[in-house]
Protein backbone atom coordinates (compact mmCIF):
# COMPACT_ATOMS: atom_id res chain seq x y z
CA UNK A 1 0.00 0.00 0.00
CA UNK A 2 1.37 3.41 -0.91
CA UNK A 3 1.74 5.88 2.02
CA UNK A 4 1.70 9.47 1.02
CA UNK A 5 2.34 11.31 3.85
CA UNK A 6 -0.21 14.71 4.55
CA UNK A 7 3.47 16.63 5.50
CA UNK A 8 6.78 16.18 6.52
CA UNK A 9 6.85 12.74 8.29
CA UNK A 10 10.71 13.14 8.28
CA UNK A 11 10.93 16.29 9.64
CA UNK A 12 8.06 15.59 12.25
CA UNK A 13 9.46 12.02 13.27
CA UNK A 14 13.03 13.58 14.26
CA UNK A 15 11.47 16.36 16.01
CA UNK A 16 9.11 13.87 18.02
CA UNK A 17 11.05 10.87 18.54
CA UNK A 18 14.12 10.47 20.71
CA UNK A 19 16.42 7.88 19.09
CA UNK A 20 19.88 6.60 18.87
CA UNK A 21 21.26 3.72 17.08
CA UNK A 22 23.41 1.24 19.00
CA UNK A 23 25.11 -0.74 16.53
CA UNK A 24 22.43 -2.23 14.06
CA UNK A 25 19.79 -1.87 16.77
CA UNK A 26 17.03 1.57 16.46
CA UNK A 27 16.12 2.60 20.21
CA UNK A 28 13.33 5.28 20.32
CA UNK A 29 11.72 6.04 23.29
CA UNK A 30 7.92 7.57 23.21
CA UNK A 31 4.81 8.16 25.05
CA UNK A 32 2.38 5.43 23.76
CA UNK A 33 2.86 2.46 21.44
CA UNK A 34 -0.05 1.07 19.51
CA UNK A 35 0.80 -2.89 18.50
CA UNK A 36 -1.26 -2.84 15.20
CA UNK A 37 -2.60 -0.62 12.38
CA UNK A 38 -5.77 -2.17 11.50
CA UNK A 39 -8.66 0.39 12.47
CA UNK A 40 -8.50 -0.24 16.19
CA UNK A 41 -4.56 0.78 15.98
CA UNK A 42 -5.70 3.42 13.53
CA UNK A 43 -7.82 5.07 15.32
CA UNK A 44 -5.96 4.55 18.26
CA UNK A 45 -3.09 6.88 16.85
CA UNK A 46 -4.88 9.69 15.58
CA UNK A 47 -6.75 9.34 19.32
CA UNK A 48 -3.65 9.62 20.81
CA UNK A 49 -1.76 11.79 18.70
CA UNK A 50 -4.42 14.25 19.26
CA UNK A 51 -4.18 13.89 22.73
CA UNK A 52 -0.52 15.61 22.59
CA UNK A 53 0.93 11.80 23.34
CA UNK A 54 4.28 10.51 21.02
CA UNK A 55 2.78 7.80 19.80
CA UNK A 56 4.26 4.95 17.41
CA UNK A 57 2.14 2.42 15.72
CA UNK A 58 4.44 -1.54 15.52
CA UNK A 59 3.04 -2.98 12.41
CA UNK A 60 4.68 -6.66 10.78
CA UNK A 61 3.25 -6.25 7.36
CA UNK A 62 1.07 -3.18 6.32
CA UNK A 63 -1.64 -0.94 7.44
CA UNK A 64 -5.44 -2.02 7.56
CA UNK A 65 -5.60 -5.53 8.74
CA UNK A 66 -8.82 -7.30 7.95
CA UNK A 67 -10.65 -4.29 6.09
CA UNK A 68 -8.24 -5.17 3.00
CA UNK A 69 -9.89 -8.68 2.42
CA UNK A 70 -13.30 -7.04 2.66
CA UNK A 71 -14.40 -6.26 -0.89
CA UNK A 72 -17.48 -4.22 0.20
CA UNK A 73 -17.99 -2.09 2.95
CA UNK A 74 -22.10 -0.57 3.10
CA UNK A 75 -22.03 -0.13 6.90
CA UNK A 76 -19.36 2.37 7.91
CA UNK A 77 -20.72 5.81 8.79
CA UNK A 78 -20.06 8.39 5.69
CA UNK A 79 -20.18 5.77 3.17
CA UNK A 80 -23.10 4.08 1.03
CA UNK A 81 -20.50 1.93 -0.07
CA UNK A 82 -16.58 1.93 -0.20
CA UNK A 83 -14.11 -0.86 -0.56
CA UNK A 84 -11.55 -2.33 2.18
CA UNK A 85 -8.86 -1.34 0.36
CA UNK A 86 -10.16 2.10 0.04
CA UNK A 87 -11.20 2.57 4.04
CA UNK A 88 -7.60 1.21 4.72
CA UNK A 89 -6.04 3.98 2.86
CA UNK A 90 -8.10 6.80 3.79
CA UNK A 91 -7.45 5.97 7.70
CA UNK A 92 -3.81 5.49 6.66
CA UNK A 93 -3.73 8.88 5.28
CA UNK A 94 -5.30 9.92 8.63
CA UNK A 95 -2.81 8.53 10.93
CA UNK A 96 -0.61 10.34 8.54
CA UNK A 97 -1.49 13.42 8.57
CA UNK A 98 -1.37 13.39 12.62
CA UNK A 99 2.13 12.86 12.15
CA UNK A 100 2.11 9.35 13.72
CA UNK A 101 4.97 7.08 12.49
CA UNK A 102 4.90 3.28 11.73
CA UNK A 103 7.77 1.01 12.42
CA UNK A 104 7.36 -2.32 11.05
CA UNK A 105 9.58 -4.91 12.46
CA UNK A 106 8.41 -8.16 14.84
CA UNK A 107 8.36 -8.34 18.02
CA UNK A 108 10.82 -10.42 19.52
CA UNK A 109 9.89 -9.91 23.98
CA UNK A 110 8.62 -7.51 25.83
CA UNK A 111 8.45 -6.51 29.33
CA UNK A 112 4.97 -4.56 30.09
CA UNK A 113 5.07 -4.22 34.01
CA UNK A 114 5.87 -1.03 36.01
CA UNK A 115 6.16 2.71 34.87
CA UNK A 116 8.19 1.84 31.55
CA UNK A 117 7.28 -0.39 28.99
CA UNK A 118 10.29 -1.79 26.83
CA UNK A 119 9.34 -3.97 23.52
CA UNK A 120 12.23 -5.48 21.48
CA UNK A 121 12.35 -6.39 18.17
CA UNK A 122 14.05 -7.89 15.83
CA UNK A 123 15.69 -4.18 14.78
CA UNK A 124 14.03 -1.62 17.18
CA UNK A 125 14.10 -1.67 20.95
CA UNK A 126 11.11 0.82 22.05
CA UNK A 127 10.67 2.17 25.61
CA UNK A 128 7.73 3.90 26.26
CA UNK A 129 4.53 4.67 29.23
CA UNK A 130 1.64 3.13 27.89
CA UNK A 131 0.67 0.28 25.34
CA UNK A 132 -2.29 -0.32 23.10
CA UNK A 133 -2.47 -4.10 21.66
CA UNK A 134 -4.25 -3.69 18.65
CA UNK A 135 -3.33 -7.35 16.58
CA UNK A 136 -6.29 -8.28 15.81
CA UNK A 137 -7.33 -11.68 14.85
CA UNK A 138 -5.84 -14.54 12.11
CA UNK A 139 -8.40 -16.75 10.29
CA UNK A 140 -9.04 -20.42 11.62
CA UNK A 141 -7.71 -23.08 9.51
CA UNK A 142 -9.89 -26.12 8.58
CA UNK A 143 -7.82 -28.40 10.68
CA UNK A 144 -8.10 -31.25 7.80
CA UNK A 145 -5.62 -33.64 7.04
CA UNK A 146 -2.96 -32.47 3.93
CA UNK A 147 -4.65 -28.93 4.57
CA UNK A 148 -0.99 -27.20 4.61
CA UNK A 149 -0.25 -29.01 1.39
CA UNK A 150 -2.52 -26.68 -0.49
CA UNK A 151 -2.00 -23.45 1.73
CA UNK A 152 -2.34 -20.37 -0.83
CA UNK A 153 -2.56 -23.54 -3.71
CA UNK A 154 -6.21 -24.06 -3.72
CA UNK A 155 -7.14 -23.33 -0.37
CA UNK A 156 -7.31 -19.53 0.58
CA UNK A 157 -8.70 -17.42 3.02
CA UNK A 158 -9.10 -13.76 1.42
CA UNK A 159 -11.93 -14.15 -1.80
CA UNK A 160 -11.10 -10.46 -2.65
CA UNK A 161 -6.85 -11.07 -3.09
CA UNK A 162 -7.20 -14.57 -4.90
CA UNK A 163 -10.71 -15.10 -6.14
CA UNK A 164 -9.76 -13.73 -9.37
CA UNK A 165 -7.67 -16.91 -9.53
CA UNK A 166 -11.25 -19.35 -9.58
CA UNK A 167 -13.03 -17.95 -13.19
CA UNK A 168 -15.20 -20.10 -14.55
CA UNK A 169 -13.85 -22.65 -11.64
CA UNK A 170 -15.97 -24.84 -9.01
CA UNK A 171 -14.83 -23.46 -5.53
CA UNK A 172 -16.03 -24.71 -1.70
CA UNK A 173 -16.87 -21.54 0.60
CA UNK A 174 -16.61 -23.12 4.43
CA UNK A 175 -18.34 -21.77 6.87
CA UNK A 176 -22.00 -20.06 7.92
CA UNK A 177 -21.35 -16.77 9.07
CA UNK A 178 -21.16 -13.31 8.23
CA UNK A 179 -17.53 -13.85 6.67
CA UNK A 180 -18.58 -16.75 4.98
CA UNK A 181 -21.49 -15.69 3.46
CA UNK A 182 -19.71 -12.61 2.06
CA UNK A 183 -17.17 -14.22 0.74
CA UNK A 184 -19.92 -16.66 -1.15
CA UNK A 185 -21.10 -12.90 -2.77
CA UNK A 186 -18.04 -11.62 -4.24
CA UNK A 187 -17.14 -15.10 -5.06
CA UNK A 188 -20.57 -15.68 -7.40
CA UNK A 189 -20.05 -13.03 -10.46
CA UNK A 190 -16.33 -14.79 -11.12
CA UNK A 191 -16.80 -18.77 -10.10
CA UNK A 192 -18.80 -21.40 -12.11
CA UNK A 193 -20.42 -23.10 -8.94
CA UNK A 194 -19.98 -22.53 -5.33
CA UNK A 195 -20.41 -25.37 -2.65
CA UNK A 196 -21.58 -24.30 0.66
CA UNK A 197 -19.94 -26.75 3.75
CA UNK A 198 -20.60 -25.11 7.18
CA UNK A 199 -19.70 -27.77 10.27
CA UNK A 200 -23.24 -25.86 12.24
CA UNK A 201 -26.49 -27.13 12.12
CA UNK A 202 -27.57 -23.97 9.87
CA UNK A 203 -25.98 -20.26 8.89
CA UNK A 204 -25.64 -17.91 11.69
CA UNK A 205 -25.13 -15.04 9.37
CA UNK A 206 -27.85 -11.95 9.52
CA UNK A 207 -30.90 -12.77 7.67
CA UNK A 208 -30.67 -10.89 4.84
CA UNK A 209 -27.15 -12.37 4.14
CA UNK A 210 -28.81 -15.37 4.59
CA UNK A 211 -31.18 -14.80 2.12
CA UNK A 212 -28.91 -13.00 -0.34
CA UNK A 213 -26.47 -16.23 -0.45
CA UNK A 214 -30.16 -18.14 -0.99
CA UNK A 215 -30.65 -16.51 -3.74
CA UNK A 216 -27.70 -16.85 -5.84
CA UNK A 217 -27.95 -19.39 -8.72
CA UNK A 218 -24.74 -20.99 -8.98
CA UNK A 219 -24.43 -21.63 -5.26
CA UNK A 220 -25.37 -25.59 -6.29
CA UNK A 221 -25.08 -27.39 -2.88
CA UNK A 222 -25.08 -26.37 1.04
CA UNK A 223 -23.77 -28.93 3.24
CA UNK A 224 -24.83 -28.00 7.25
CA UNK A 225 -23.54 -30.26 10.19
CA UNK A 226 -20.41 -31.02 7.80
CA UNK A 227 -16.61 -31.26 8.36
CA UNK A 228 -14.32 -31.70 5.75
CA UNK A 229 -11.37 -34.48 6.57
CA UNK A 230 -8.79 -34.40 4.15
CA UNK A 231 -7.74 -31.97 1.24
CA UNK A 232 -7.48 -33.94 -2.14
CA UNK A 233 -4.53 -33.60 -4.53
CA UNK A 234 -1.23 -34.37 -6.04
CA UNK A 235 0.27 -31.31 -7.43
CA UNK A 236 -3.06 -28.97 -7.21
CA UNK A 237 -6.09 -29.30 -4.90
CA UNK A 238 -9.05 -31.48 -6.97
CA UNK A 239 -11.32 -31.99 -3.84
CA UNK A 240 -12.37 -32.36 -0.04
CA UNK A 241 -13.60 -35.84 1.67
CA UNK A 242 -16.13 -34.51 4.38
CA UNK A 243 -16.62 -37.09 7.62
CA UNK A 244 -19.57 -38.54 5.72
CA UNK A 245 -16.86 -40.05 3.63
CA UNK A 246 -18.04 -38.27 0.12
CA UNK A 247 -15.91 -36.55 -1.92
CA UNK A 248 -16.83 -32.89 -2.86
CA UNK A 249 -14.63 -32.30 -6.33
CA UNK A 250 -13.32 -28.51 -6.38
CA UNK A 251 -10.69 -26.23 -7.78
CA UNK A 252 -10.59 -24.17 -4.50
CA UNK A 253 -11.92 -23.22 -0.94
CA UNK A 254 -12.28 -19.90 0.52
CA UNK A 255 -12.19 -20.44 4.28
CA UNK A 256 -14.49 -18.88 6.69
CA UNK A 257 -14.78 -19.91 9.96
CA UNK A 258 -14.04 -17.47 12.33
CA UNK A 259 -10.51 -16.02 13.47
CA UNK A 260 -7.66 -16.69 16.58
CA UNK A 261 -6.86 -14.07 18.32
CA UNK A 262 -3.07 -12.37 17.67
CA UNK A 263 -1.87 -12.86 21.43
CA UNK A 264 0.61 -15.81 21.01
CA UNK A 265 3.21 -12.93 21.23
CA UNK A 266 2.33 -11.72 24.66
CA UNK A 267 2.95 -15.58 26.19
CA UNK A 268 2.56 -15.04 30.17
CA UNK A 269 2.93 -11.44 30.15
CA UNK A 270 -0.61 -10.50 30.37
CA UNK A 271 -3.84 -11.91 31.59
CA UNK A 272 -6.01 -13.73 28.59
CA UNK A 273 -9.77 -14.46 28.47
CA UNK A 274 -11.28 -17.47 27.14
CA UNK A 275 -9.86 -18.17 23.50
CA UNK A 276 -6.86 -16.38 23.96
CA UNK A 277 -8.22 -12.98 23.65
CA UNK A 278 -7.50 -10.02 25.81
CA UNK A 279 -9.45 -9.66 28.68
CA UNK A 280 -10.48 -6.01 29.15
CA UNK A 281 -12.61 -3.81 31.18
CA UNK A 282 -15.16 -0.96 29.77
CA UNK A 283 -12.02 1.47 30.32
CA UNK A 284 -10.35 -0.95 27.87
CA UNK A 285 -7.80 -1.70 30.41
CA UNK A 286 -5.99 -4.86 30.68
CA UNK A 287 -4.51 -6.43 33.99
CA UNK A 288 -1.46 -4.68 33.71
CA UNK A 289 -1.50 -1.04 34.11
CA UNK A 290 -0.88 1.16 31.28
CA UNK A 291 -1.17 -1.32 28.84
CA UNK A 292 -5.20 -1.54 26.90
CA UNK A 293 -6.60 -3.73 24.11
CA UNK A 294 -8.69 -2.65 21.09
CA UNK A 295 -10.33 -4.34 18.71
CA UNK A 296 -11.12 -8.08 17.58
CA UNK A 297 -8.09 -8.80 19.55
CA UNK A 298 -10.62 -8.34 23.05
CA UNK A 299 -12.63 -10.54 24.45
CA UNK A 300 -16.29 -8.82 22.90
CA UNK A 301 -19.39 -9.91 21.76
CA UNK A 302 -19.72 -7.14 18.41
CA UNK A 303 -16.43 -7.49 15.91
CA UNK A 304 -17.30 -5.11 13.30
CA UNK A 305 -15.18 -2.28 11.85
CA UNK A 306 -16.81 0.81 12.99
CA UNK A 307 -17.03 -1.39 16.68
CA UNK A 308 -13.11 -1.38 16.16
CA UNK A 309 -12.55 2.10 15.30
CA UNK A 310 -14.66 3.14 19.27
CA UNK A 311 -12.26 0.62 20.70
CA UNK A 312 -9.17 2.80 19.34
CA UNK A 313 -10.78 6.17 20.29
CA UNK A 314 -11.82 4.68 23.95
CA UNK A 315 -8.52 2.99 24.52
CA UNK A 316 -6.51 6.03 23.92
CA UNK A 317 -8.66 8.28 25.85
CA UNK A 318 -7.64 5.99 28.64
CA UNK A 319 -4.40 6.07 27.74
CA UNK A 320 -3.57 9.71 27.57
CA UNK A 321 -5.04 10.05 31.12
CA UNK A 322 -3.01 7.37 32.46
CA UNK A 323 0.32 9.01 30.71
CA UNK A 324 -0.87 12.47 32.30
CA UNK A 325 -1.56 10.66 35.63
CA UNK A 326 2.88 9.42 35.34
CA UNK A 327 3.56 12.96 34.39
CA UNK A 328 1.80 14.82 37.31
CA UNK A 329 1.76 11.82 39.58
CA UNK A 330 -1.21 14.24 41.47
CA UNK A 331 -4.05 13.92 39.01
CA UNK A 332 -6.44 11.32 39.80
CA UNK A 333 -7.42 9.60 37.12
CA UNK A 334 -10.77 9.14 35.99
Amino acid sequence: MQRNSAWNSREHSERTWKFCKWGNMDKKQCDLVIIGSGPAGMMAAVYSARSGLDTLILETTGAGGQVLSTHEIDNFPGFITISGAELAMKMTEQVEACGVETVYDEIVSLSLKGDKKTIVCNDTEITCKAVIIATGASPRKIGCEDEEKFLGKGIHFCALCDGAFYKDKDIIVAGGGNSAVEEALYLSPIVKSITVINMMPKFSAFPYLVERIEALKNVVKVMHNTTMTKAIGDKKLEGVKTDSGETIKCDGIFVAIGRKPNTAFLKDEIDLAVGGYLAVNSKLETSIPGVFGAGDVCEKLVRQIVTACSDGAIAATHAAEYVRSLREPDTPMK
